[in-house]
Protein backbone atom coordinates (compact mmCIF):
# COMPACT_ATOMS: atom_id res chain seq x y z
CA UNK A 1 0.00 0.00 0.00
CA UNK A 2 1.63 3.28 -1.01
CA UNK A 3 0.42 6.86 -0.55
CA UNK A 4 1.39 9.37 -2.45
CA UNK A 5 1.42 12.74 -1.95
CA UNK A 6 3.27 14.21 -5.03
CA UNK A 7 1.28 15.64 -7.97
CA UNK A 8 2.55 13.25 -11.13
CA UNK A 9 4.41 16.18 -13.00
CA UNK A 10 7.15 15.82 -10.35
CA UNK A 11 9.93 13.20 -10.75
CA UNK A 12 8.89 12.00 -7.32
CA UNK A 13 5.75 11.09 -7.80
CA UNK A 14 6.54 9.51 -11.52
CA UNK A 15 9.06 7.58 -10.62
CA UNK A 16 9.31 7.48 -6.74
CA UNK A 17 5.64 6.45 -7.00
CA UNK A 18 3.68 5.72 -10.26
CA UNK A 19 6.80 3.69 -11.51
CA UNK A 20 6.70 1.69 -8.05
CA UNK A 21 3.29 0.87 -8.04
CA UNK A 22 3.67 -0.64 -11.53
CA UNK A 23 6.50 -2.88 -10.60
CA UNK A 24 5.19 -3.79 -7.12
CA UNK A 25 1.62 -4.35 -8.10
CA UNK A 26 0.40 -2.94 -5.18
CA UNK A 27 -2.46 -0.33 -4.13
CA UNK A 28 -1.42 3.87 -4.98
CA UNK A 29 -3.65 6.15 -3.34
CA UNK A 30 -3.12 9.81 -3.94
CA UNK A 31 -2.92 12.48 -2.09
CA UNK A 32 -3.01 16.35 -3.26
CA UNK A 33 -2.58 18.91 -2.73
CA UNK A 34 -0.69 18.28 0.58
CA UNK A 35 -3.44 18.61 3.80
CA UNK A 36 -1.55 17.03 6.85
CA UNK A 37 -4.50 15.91 8.52
CA UNK A 38 -5.91 14.26 5.57
CA UNK A 39 -2.30 12.95 4.95
CA UNK A 40 -2.18 11.38 8.47
CA UNK A 41 -5.50 9.78 8.38
CA UNK A 42 -5.04 8.20 4.80
CA UNK A 43 -2.23 6.63 6.91
CA UNK A 44 -4.44 5.35 8.92
CA UNK A 45 -7.66 4.58 7.33
CA UNK A 46 -5.83 3.02 4.40
CA UNK A 47 -3.09 1.44 5.64
CA UNK A 48 -0.46 2.86 4.33
CA UNK A 49 3.13 0.62 4.31
CA UNK A 50 5.10 2.92 2.51
CA UNK A 51 4.99 6.65 1.64
CA UNK A 52 7.38 9.95 1.44
CA UNK A 53 7.64 13.26 3.36
CA UNK A 54 10.13 16.46 3.16
CA UNK A 55 12.32 16.61 5.88
CA UNK A 56 10.87 19.66 7.14
CA UNK A 57 7.50 17.58 7.90
CA UNK A 58 9.02 14.97 9.70
CA UNK A 59 10.60 16.84 11.78
CA UNK A 60 7.47 19.16 13.11
CA UNK A 61 5.79 16.05 13.64
CA UNK A 62 8.56 14.88 16.21
CA UNK A 63 8.24 18.25 17.35
CA UNK A 64 4.16 18.13 17.70
CA UNK A 65 3.73 15.43 20.88
CA UNK A 66 0.02 15.94 21.17
CA UNK A 67 -0.54 15.98 16.62
CA UNK A 68 1.83 12.43 17.59
CA UNK A 69 -0.48 11.16 20.08
CA UNK A 70 -3.02 10.81 17.66
CA UNK A 71 -1.67 9.44 14.78
CA UNK A 72 -1.55 6.07 13.69
CA UNK A 73 1.36 4.65 12.49
CA UNK A 74 1.15 1.26 13.25
CA UNK A 75 0.89 -0.02 9.53
CA UNK A 76 3.73 1.99 7.91
CA UNK A 77 6.91 -0.20 7.27
CA UNK A 78 8.86 2.77 6.34
CA UNK A 79 8.98 6.49 5.33
CA UNK A 80 11.11 7.72 2.56
CA UNK A 81 12.58 11.43 2.92
CA UNK A 82 14.95 13.67 0.73
CA UNK A 83 14.79 17.45 -1.42
CA UNK A 84 16.82 18.61 1.01
CA UNK A 85 19.33 17.27 3.96
CA UNK A 86 18.17 14.72 6.80
CA UNK A 87 19.03 15.61 10.01
CA UNK A 88 20.79 12.63 12.15
CA UNK A 89 18.49 13.79 15.41
CA UNK A 90 15.14 12.81 12.96
CA UNK A 91 16.28 9.60 11.62
CA UNK A 92 17.21 8.63 14.74
CA UNK A 93 14.11 9.44 16.80
CA UNK A 94 12.11 8.09 14.52
CA UNK A 95 13.64 4.87 14.04
CA UNK A 96 14.47 4.08 18.01
CA UNK A 97 11.46 5.41 19.37
CA UNK A 98 8.76 4.84 16.55
CA UNK A 99 10.33 1.86 14.59
CA UNK A 100 9.97 2.98 12.01
CA UNK A 101 13.10 3.63 9.51
CA UNK A 102 13.39 6.54 7.00
CA UNK A 103 15.07 5.86 3.88
CA UNK A 104 17.11 8.96 2.54
CA UNK A 105 16.62 9.58 -0.98
CA UNK A 106 19.00 11.40 -3.26
CA UNK A 107 17.61 12.53 -6.97
CA UNK A 108 17.29 14.61 -9.73
CA UNK A 109 14.95 15.10 -12.34
CA UNK A 110 17.42 14.31 -14.73
CA UNK A 111 17.64 10.63 -13.58
CA UNK A 112 19.91 10.24 -10.59
CA UNK A 113 18.76 8.08 -7.92
CA UNK A 114 20.54 6.91 -4.97
CA UNK A 115 18.71 5.82 -1.89
CA UNK A 116 20.35 4.80 1.68
CA UNK A 117 17.83 2.41 3.05
CA UNK A 118 18.16 0.86 6.47
CA UNK A 119 18.96 -2.59 4.94
CA UNK A 120 22.28 -1.10 3.40
CA UNK A 121 23.15 2.16 6.27
CA UNK A 122 21.61 0.45 9.15
CA UNK A 123 22.60 3.20 11.62
CA UNK A 124 20.31 5.82 11.16
CA UNK A 125 22.69 8.59 12.49
CA UNK A 126 25.37 7.57 9.40
CA UNK A 127 22.14 6.76 7.22
CA UNK A 128 20.82 10.45 7.27
CA UNK A 129 24.20 12.16 6.42
CA UNK A 130 25.52 9.12 4.11
CA UNK A 131 24.70 7.30 0.74
CA UNK A 132 25.47 3.86 -0.46
CA UNK A 133 28.22 4.13 -3.04
CA UNK A 134 26.09 3.60 -5.95
CA UNK A 135 27.85 2.31 -9.23
CA UNK A 136 30.97 1.47 -7.35
CA UNK A 137 31.68 -2.00 -8.48
CA UNK A 138 33.49 -2.81 -5.33
CA UNK A 139 30.57 -2.69 -3.43
CA UNK A 140 27.17 -4.66 -3.45
CA UNK A 141 24.21 -3.12 -1.97
CA UNK A 142 20.41 -4.33 -2.25
CA UNK A 143 18.84 -1.77 -4.41
CA UNK A 144 19.63 -2.96 -7.93
CA UNK A 145 19.72 0.41 -9.59
CA UNK A 146 22.82 0.59 -8.01
CA UNK A 147 24.44 -2.01 -10.95
CA UNK A 148 23.30 -0.25 -13.29
CA UNK A 149 24.85 3.13 -13.04
CA UNK A 150 28.15 4.75 -12.79
CA UNK A 151 29.42 7.34 -10.67
CA UNK A 152 32.65 9.44 -9.93
CA UNK A 153 33.62 12.58 -8.18
CA UNK A 154 35.50 14.98 -10.04
CA UNK A 155 37.71 17.09 -8.12
CA UNK A 156 37.78 20.90 -9.17
CA UNK A 157 40.81 20.17 -11.18
CA UNK A 158 39.23 17.46 -12.95
CA UNK A 159 40.69 14.59 -11.83
CA UNK A 160 38.87 11.80 -10.54
CA UNK A 161 38.50 11.58 -6.37
CA UNK A 162 39.50 8.53 -4.74
CA UNK A 163 40.84 9.03 -1.48
CA UNK A 164 38.36 10.14 1.31
CA UNK A 165 37.29 13.38 2.93
CA UNK A 166 37.86 14.99 -0.37
CA UNK A 167 35.10 17.05 -1.97
CA UNK A 168 34.35 16.95 -5.58
CA UNK A 169 30.95 17.11 -7.99
CA UNK A 170 28.89 13.69 -7.90
CA UNK A 171 29.01 12.84 -11.52
CA UNK A 172 26.69 9.73 -13.59
CA UNK A 173 26.53 8.01 -16.60
CA UNK A 174 23.64 5.26 -16.84
CA UNK A 175 20.88 4.48 -19.04
CA UNK A 176 18.45 6.43 -16.64
CA UNK A 177 20.11 9.61 -17.02
CA UNK A 178 18.51 11.78 -19.32
CA UNK A 179 20.02 12.70 -22.79
CA UNK A 180 20.20 16.41 -22.73
CA UNK A 181 17.75 19.33 -22.52
CA UNK A 182 15.27 19.68 -25.04
CA UNK A 183 16.40 21.50 -28.03
CA UNK A 184 19.27 22.79 -25.95
CA UNK A 185 22.45 21.77 -26.76
CA UNK A 186 24.65 24.45 -25.68
CA UNK A 187 23.08 24.36 -22.02
CA UNK A 188 23.13 20.24 -22.38
CA UNK A 189 27.46 20.50 -23.09
CA UNK A 190 27.97 22.57 -19.80
CA UNK A 191 26.67 19.61 -17.73
CA UNK A 192 27.37 16.42 -19.63
CA UNK A 193 30.99 15.33 -20.30
CA UNK A 194 32.82 13.97 -23.17
CA UNK A 195 32.35 10.50 -21.31
CA UNK A 196 28.29 10.83 -21.16
CA UNK A 197 28.67 11.38 -17.16
CA UNK A 198 26.30 14.02 -16.07
CA UNK A 199 27.39 16.81 -13.95
CA UNK A 200 25.06 17.23 -11.25
CA UNK A 201 26.22 20.22 -9.20
CA UNK A 202 25.99 18.49 -6.13
CA UNK A 203 29.49 18.17 -3.79
CA UNK A 204 30.14 15.23 -2.20
CA UNK A 205 33.13 12.92 -0.38
CA UNK A 206 33.88 9.66 0.16
CA UNK A 207 33.43 8.30 3.76
CA UNK A 208 35.32 5.46 4.97
CA UNK A 209 33.74 2.29 7.21
CA UNK A 210 36.95 0.85 8.49
CA UNK A 211 39.40 0.90 5.17
CA UNK A 212 36.70 0.72 3.10
CA UNK A 213 35.24 3.46 0.88
CA UNK A 214 31.86 2.24 0.61
CA UNK A 215 29.70 5.58 1.28
CA UNK A 216 29.00 9.17 -0.24
CA UNK A 217 28.78 11.62 2.40
CA UNK A 218 27.28 14.85 0.78
CA UNK A 219 28.82 18.01 1.29
CA UNK A 220 26.05 20.70 -0.48
CA UNK A 221 25.21 21.97 -3.67
CA UNK A 222 28.28 24.02 -5.59
CA UNK A 223 26.61 27.29 -5.59
CA UNK A 224 25.67 26.13 -1.47
CA UNK A 225 28.87 26.46 -0.21
CA UNK A 226 29.68 29.43 1.67
CA UNK A 227 33.78 30.85 1.38
CA UNK A 228 34.54 32.46 3.84
CA UNK A 229 38.61 34.23 4.09
CA UNK A 230 39.20 30.79 1.48
CA UNK A 231 37.82 28.43 3.68
CA UNK A 232 34.81 26.19 2.42
CA UNK A 233 31.59 26.21 4.88
CA UNK A 234 28.97 23.16 3.61
CA UNK A 235 25.49 24.97 4.79
CA UNK A 236 24.01 21.68 5.15
CA UNK A 237 26.44 20.66 7.75
CA UNK A 238 25.48 23.62 10.14
CA UNK A 239 21.63 23.15 9.10
CA UNK A 240 21.65 19.37 10.00
CA UNK A 241 23.45 20.20 13.36
CA UNK A 242 21.13 23.36 14.02
CA UNK A 243 18.57 21.25 13.81
CA UNK A 244 18.91 19.33 16.49
CA UNK A 245 18.63 22.65 18.81
CA UNK A 246 15.94 22.70 20.95
CA UNK A 247 14.80 25.96 20.28
CA UNK A 248 15.21 25.79 16.35
CA UNK A 249 12.07 24.40 14.49
CA UNK A 250 13.60 25.07 11.11
CA UNK A 251 16.54 26.22 9.60
CA UNK A 252 18.04 27.11 6.45
CA UNK A 253 22.05 28.83 6.45
CA UNK A 254 22.78 30.84 3.66
CA UNK A 255 26.10 32.82 2.87
CA UNK A 256 26.18 36.83 2.29
CA UNK A 257 29.05 39.22 0.62
CA UNK A 258 31.29 40.89 3.22
CA UNK A 259 34.19 43.04 1.53
CA UNK A 260 37.00 41.85 4.23
CA UNK A 261 35.93 38.13 3.83
CA UNK A 262 34.35 37.69 0.35
CA UNK A 263 31.26 35.77 2.64
CA UNK A 264 29.98 35.27 5.76
CA UNK A 265 27.17 32.92 7.29
CA UNK A 266 24.11 33.52 8.87
CA UNK A 267 21.27 31.93 9.82
CA UNK A 268 18.09 31.81 8.90
CA UNK A 269 15.88 29.95 11.90
CA UNK A 270 12.22 29.34 12.66
CA UNK A 271 11.78 29.05 16.47
CA UNK A 272 9.62 26.39 17.98
CA UNK A 273 6.68 28.03 19.45
CA UNK A 274 7.23 30.00 23.11
CA UNK A 275 11.03 29.69 22.33
CA UNK A 276 13.13 32.14 21.53
CA UNK A 277 17.19 32.27 20.41
CA UNK A 278 20.07 34.23 20.18
CA UNK A 279 22.79 34.04 17.72
CA UNK A 280 25.29 33.59 21.42
CA UNK A 281 22.94 29.97 21.47
CA UNK A 282 23.90 28.92 18.36
CA UNK A 283 27.56 29.07 18.63
CA UNK A 284 27.77 28.17 22.41
CA UNK A 285 25.89 24.90 20.97
CA UNK A 286 28.06 24.44 17.98
CA UNK A 287 30.74 24.73 20.29
CA UNK A 288 29.57 21.77 22.37
CA UNK A 289 29.47 19.63 18.92
CA UNK A 290 33.54 20.55 18.32
CA UNK A 291 32.72 22.68 15.12
CA UNK A 292 35.26 24.27 13.41
CA UNK A 293 35.03 28.06 14.73
CA UNK A 294 35.06 29.07 11.34
CA UNK A 295 31.74 27.81 10.84
CA UNK A 296 30.12 29.40 13.23
CA UNK A 297 27.07 31.94 12.12
CA UNK A 298 27.98 35.38 12.45
CA UNK A 299 24.28 36.53 11.98
CA UNK A 300 21.25 35.53 12.47
CA UNK A 301 17.67 36.02 11.09
CA UNK A 302 14.46 34.94 13.46
CA UNK A 303 11.67 34.18 10.50
CA UNK A 304 7.91 32.98 10.94
CA UNK A 305 8.53 31.16 7.94
CA UNK A 306 11.07 29.97 5.52
CA UNK A 307 10.40 30.41 1.26
CA UNK A 308 9.11 27.45 0.27
CA UNK A 309 8.01 25.90 -3.17
CA UNK A 310 5.57 23.90 -4.12
CA UNK A 311 6.91 20.78 -3.23
CA UNK A 312 7.81 21.55 -0.26
CA UNK A 313 11.79 23.06 -1.06
CA UNK A 314 13.22 25.99 0.56
CA UNK A 315 14.30 28.84 -1.66
CA UNK A 316 17.29 29.62 -0.43
CA UNK A 317 17.37 32.47 -3.67
CA UNK A 318 14.62 34.40 -1.68
CA UNK A 319 16.70 34.01 1.55
CA UNK A 320 19.98 34.96 0.24
CA UNK A 321 18.27 38.47 -1.53
CA UNK A 322 16.84 39.32 1.85
CA UNK A 323 19.84 39.00 3.68
CA UNK A 324 22.19 40.58 1.19
CA UNK A 325 19.29 43.61 1.13
CA UNK A 326 19.73 43.58 5.04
Amino acid sequence: MLLNPFPLTAMGGIAGMLCTWLLTGGTLVQHHPFSLPTFLQQIAVERVEFTVAPPVLLNMLLQNAALLAKADFSSLRVIGSGAAPLSPWMVKTWQEQYNIPVINYFGSNEGITIVGSHRDIPDPETRAGMFPRFGSRQHTWSNRVANWMETRLIAADGSVITVAAEPGELCVRGPAVFAGYYNDAAITQTCIDADGFYHTGDVFDLAAEGDDLRYYRFVGRLKDIIIRGGMNISAEEIENLLQGHPAVAEVAVVGYPDELMGERTCACIVPRPDQSITLADLVEYLQGRQVAHYKYPERLEVLAALPRNPMGKIIKRDLREQVAGG
